[in-house]
Parts: structure tokens; sequence; C-alpha cells
């Protein structure tokens, strides 16, 4: 088998790759992509957001996996041919590909891929470190102006935004970062030819390297040195074949031996509805095939791909599998079922499924996948059972605080009403059935009658219900019923600290205040009142929100204070009502007043009130003390009396002196006028 191996290198936007790419395709060539492979590992260490410059974070690499194929990259089975061409893989690829452990797995693979057949492959160290026997060494080269113009009409045609100064400047830091490396700089090989791409169109490039290539292929094949390996193809090997004749049933391949390679078409496909090759491929087309016998005396060498395309079929299923398959069930065996899906054979054990008919094509779930067998266990109980806690989880989320639902009884509990919906069930704590509190709930309600609810609460996972939010309250009914300024009779339910609440009808009560029970304020209502007396009173306030009513009744009896219009010093004309040691009872202004036993005018002949005033009597006295508010009122007779009394004094007074004035001169001195 030929094994003929050409290297390329150059910096970044030399057009090694495209170039590449274009000669491969011409000469039937294995293309490898190193950087690209590269690139793929930098993209996945800027999606972990490791630190790029610690080189003890690139252990992950042994858990990944880059496969370069058909001129695409995959990273974990991932196409990223488009990704790792962004700017910021660009300007990071050259302090991914410096560390050695990163180098390490990449050359492991480089250097498999590149041992039989026909290859060519670029990058920026394959005619130094990962090739360095290469039949062909070529090292392209351009001017950094010539490589940003290139790049960014590159990434202009995907759509990408930037300019050329930002590729320019990338470019600048990139080859600098490549050629100090301490791993595997950028450099070309003592034995590599340059070419200097800045002025050449890519197919006076190709046609210049491809030239070089034939060169040395015919030097090699007329000195018939290295030309074929020792190797001997065996069965089971694994190899590429490049279909060079199609027939309705069978290809040819070359596969680099001095025989071709000869394929069936029930070795091809596994789908079985293919009926002939034409169409299928054509001259020139690249497949991996499997050698299943070897005939040396006819030179005879039988391919399939069978396996391969069971692989392929697996390794897809694998990358695309989620919960839940369809698969057509195939045959009956032994505690179960055969079935496929893309070509893939599972187990259906007899007790996953309920009912099942050969033929039948129904959605599992896949429980568990064997990557050696390319097979796999699957359930269709546990798809249905994975289909209803979906159904509950969506039917649970889509339940919101306030909805109005109907459901039906499920079960009845001491402590609350179960109701099922669709898929959850619900709770009617006692408290939530009805505003009286139900004690019993299975007197009044049945398991499977249909019951209209109100959500109040839905946290984890529990869903809380009220049957009692959609019914009137007994304060809704009542206030329906009765308005502000409305007269009702009620009964003494509970006497507090602030007030007596009344009962207005069974589960309506109503609060008399302190500051309601009368317009004096040393009306002892409290200490009168008994639980279960009956009292008439006012509504004066309703609250729908708290549901309260305030009631009164102090606006149901007359407050004379509110006539009163007197002050300090005035003088009232006043009525005894009672008269005891401390002082006489009086009611003046239309309220009652007090004058004080030491504000009476007494005679000192005695002391005792009763001696000098009766009941009923009329007496007028000085206002002392008056406060509406407080309902009080004293008065002082003595101080009546004592301004009655000086105003006397001051008439007396008044009168002698107008007597004093009118007595003449001749009055005072007659006498002596007389003797003269």
């Amino acid at each position: 088998m030929i094994n003929f191996q050409v290297a390329i290198d150059g910096p970044a936007g030399s057009g090694k790759s495209s170039i590449s790419d274009l000669i491969a395709q011409r000469l039937n060539f294995i293309h490898i992509d190193t950087g690209a492979m590269y690139r793929a590992i930098t993209l996945e260490a800027l999606n972990r957001g490791i630190n790029l410059d610690n080189g003890e974070e690139y252990n992950f690499i042994n858990d990944i996996k880059v496969v370069y194929t058909n001129n695409k990259i995959f990273l974990n089975d991932k196409d990223v041919s488009d990704q790792i061409r962004s700017i910021k893989v660009t300007e990071n690829v050259s302090t991914v590909s410096k560390y050695k452990t990163v180098r390490d797995k990449m050359l492991e693979f480089q250097r498999d891929s590149a041992s039989h057949g026909l290859v060519l492959m670029d990058g920026r160290d394959i005619g130094t470190v990962v090739l360095p026997k290469a039949h062909v060494k070529i090292f392209l080269t351009a001017s950094k102006e010539e490589r940003a113009k290139r790049r960014l009409k590159e990434l202009e045609l995907k759509g990408v935004n930037t300019t050329y100064d930002e590729i320019l400047a990338s470019i600048v830091e990139r080859d600098y970062k490549d050629s100090t490396r301490e791993i595997a700089p950028l450099v070309a090989a003592k034995d590599a030819i340059v070419i200097d791409t800045t002025v050449l169109t890519i197919e006076e490039v190709c046609n210049k390297i491809i030239e070089i290539i034939n060169v040395r292929l015919k030097t090699m094949n007329d000195n018939k040195k290295d030309l074929y390996s020792s190797h001997i193809v065996r069965v089971g090997e694994v190899l590429k074949g490049v279909v060079v004749s199609i027939d309705d049933r069978c290809i040819y391949l070359n596969i680099d031996t001095f025989a071709e390679g000869t394929m069936y078409l029930n070795h091809y496909s596994l789908d079985k509805e293919i009926t002939t090759f034409k169409g299928l491929v054509k001259v020139g087309d690249v497949i991996d095939c499997e050698v299943t016998k070897v005939d040396e005396s006819r030179g005879e060498i039988l391919l399939s791909r069978l396996n391969i395309a069971k692989k392929e079929a697996f390794v897809k299923f694998h990358n695309e599998i989620t919960d839940s398959i369809k698969v057509k069930i195939t045959k009956k065996v032994n505690k179960g079922y055969i079935c496929t899906s893309s070509n893939i054979e599972f187990f259906l054990p007899e007790k996953e499924v309920d009912e099942v008919k050969i033929g039948q094509t129904l959605e599992v779930k896949v429980l568990n996948v064997d990557e050696e067998r390319q097979s796999g266990l699957v359930s269709r109980k546990a798809f249905e059972r994975a289909v209803y806690q979906n159904a509950k989880q969506e039917e649970l989320e889509s339940i919101k605080v306030g909805d109005v639902l109907t459901g039906e009884i499920a079960n009845i509990e001491n402590y609350g009403i179960f109701v099922k919906f669709k898929y959850n069930n619900g709770l009617i704590r006692l408290k939530e059935i009805d505003h009286v509190y139900v004690t019993d709930p299975k007197k009044d309600f049945t398991v499977g009658s249909k019951i209209e609810v109100k959500v109040i609460n839905n946290e984890n996972g529990k869903i809380e219900l009220s049957r009692k939010a959609l019914l009137k309250s007994p304060f809704e009914i009542y206030t329906e019923s009765h308005k502000v300024s409305d007269v009702v009779k009620c009964t003494v339910s509970q006497k507090l600290p602030f007030g007596v609440v009344f009962e207005l009808a069974d589960n309506v009560n109503g609060l008399l205040h302190t500051s309601e029970f009368s317009w004096n304020p040393n009306d002892n209502l409290m200490a009168s009142l008994k639980i279960k007396d009956e009292m008439e009173l006012a509504i004066i306030a309703i609250d729908p929100k708290k549901q309260k009513i305030s009631l009164s009744r102090k606006a149901l009896i007359d407050n004379p204070w509110g006539r009163v219009d007197a002050k300090e010093d005035d003088v009232i004309t006043a009525v005894i009502k009672e008269i005891s040691s401390k002082g006489l009872v009086i009611e003046a202004l239309g309220v009652d007043g007090f004058i004080p036993a030491n504000e009476v005018v007494l005679d000192k002949k005695s002391s005792k009130l009763e001696d000098y005033y009766d009941k009923g009597e009329e007496i007028k006295a000085i206002i002392t003390e008056i406060n509406p508010k407080a309902w009080v009122l004293k008065a002082s007779a003595k101080k009546y009396q004592n301004i009655i009394e000086k105003e006397q004094f001051s008439q007396y007074m008044d009168k002698q002196n107008e007597e004093t004035v009118s007595t003449t001169l001749g009055d005072l001195f007659k006498d002596v006028l007389k003797n003269k």
C-alpha cells in the first residue's frame, strides 16, 4: 500500500488550508487540517472558561474527541468548522498550541492518521515535528498585509463584522506567538520548499505544488524506492478507498494496493430499500471500508462498510439521543422483544410494555446504551411514566394563585378534602371549606362529585385550595341588607379592654368602642353590661376589606353639652338637684354641674348646707371651671355673693359721694355767719 506524505506549513493567512484542500481533491489525497484540530481544542478551552496561560488546566483534552473528516472538524461529534474560525479562537490558538500536553495529544492522532495512504497535512510544524520524514515539504508564506486582506474577505463572506486593522494586528501578534513559542515554533524545515504566495493566485500556487508532488512521485516510482510499504492488507483492516468504477450491484475502489477492492451493494448500506449503486456514489468518492476477504491467488479483495455504517449510525444516534425514541418491533425473543431505530437494535423487556405486536412502531424511553455492543435497553412503561410526569409538571406550572378551577373530589379526610384535576391533586383544608368552620366534611361532601375552588397557594409542588373564597361570607350577606346609620338590635358576646363585641347575626360581629359608649366620659357602661345583654346600637362604619363593623351607643343619645355656650366667670342661674356635705349638685344651661361646699354662702350659725338650701331651689353662681368635652361644670355661689356685695357697696359709696357734693359752702358756715 502506498504511503506518501506531503507536509505544508505556513503562517496564518498564507492560504495553506484552502490550497491543501484543493490539491487533495485533485490528487485524491487524504487532507488533514491540523490547524483546525488545534482550533477545536482552543474553542473547547474558551467554552470551558479555563485560564489559557495555565498549562495544568488542559487535562480536559483526555476527555474530548477531535475528528477531522471530509474537510470538516468535529468536536465531541459536533461540527464546529465555522466556530473555530472566529477572531477569538484565532487570537488564542497559538497560546493553546504551545503546551506540550496539547501538542503530544494532537501529535499522536496526526501521525496515526498519516501512516497509510496518500496524505496531505497542513499546519505550522508538520515538516519539522509531525512528519519530519514527509516525502514533500512545502512552506507557504505571504506578506502580512496580503494575509490580512485574504482573511478579511473570508470573514466578510461568512458575515463576520470586523475591520482590516483588527485582522492585521491579530496576524502580527499571531506570527510573533507562533515563531517565539518554546515548543514547535513556526519555522520552515531545512529541506522545505518555500513558496511566497503574495502575488500568486490560488491556482498558480496549486499548480506549482502539484508539479512538485508529481515529480517526487515519479522519481520514487522510477527508483522503486519507498513507493510501496511493507504493509499487507488483512481481513478486518479498516482503510479508505477511492471509487474508480460503478455497476448496479457493486463498486470498485482504489485502496492503494496492486489489486482493487470490490464492494457489493448488500455490504454498502444498512438500508434494505437501496437497489443500485447508480446515483448513490460517484467516481472519486472516498469511502471508509473494512476488508472482509483477501484472495491473493485471484488478486481479489472484498470490502464492506456495514460495520462502519453501524458504528456511524450508532455514533449519530448516540449524539442525537434524547430521553425517548421511536422503535419498530421486529422480533419476539425470550422475555421480551427486539426492536430497531436508525438500524440499531434494542431490547424491550416484556415487563416494560403492556401490549405490543410485531411490526408495530411505538415510542419508548432509553434506559441504557451499550457502546461496545452498539445496542441498548428501552422501556415503554418508563416512557409513559415520563409523559405523565411531564404533563403533570406542565399542569402544575400552569396553575396560578387566584385561578378558579373545577375539579373532582378524590378523597375526604378529617383534616380536609382532596380535589383532583387532570394530573394533580389539591387540598382544601377545613378552615377553607366554608366561612362557618366545618368539623366533619363527610356530612356535606361526597367522593366523585364536582367542586369549584380557588387556588390560594402553589409552592413546592403542593396546591392549596379554597372553597370559602368563592362563597359570600356572613359579613357580606349581612352588609348587603344593612348600611351605615342603621339602628340594629344586638347581643353582648365579649368584653374587651377597649370596647364590647356585639353579635349582629350568626358569625357576624361588631365592635362598640369605649369612645362610642356615651357623650359622658364618666358613664361606666362597661360595668353595667353582661354577656348576652341586648342593646340597640347604631352602625357608624363598615369596612369590607377588613370585614369590620363599628357600632355606637353615643349616636343614639342626646348630647346636652353640644348646646352649651358659656365660659368661665359667666353668671348662671342653677337649680339644686342634690345636697351633700361636699357641695351642691346643680342643673344649669341644660347640663349637670357642681358647687363645692367651700364655695357656698353659709351663716356661722350652722355648717350644714341643708339648713340653708332646698332641692329645687334656684341659686345664682359664677362659673369657675367649664369643659364640655369632659362634661365638667363647676361654679361658686360665694364668688357670686362677693361680686353682689361689692356692687352694692360701690353703689352705696357712689350715693354718699353725691350727697356730699350737694352741700353748699353757706350750709357749712351758716352758724358762723349768723353770729356776725
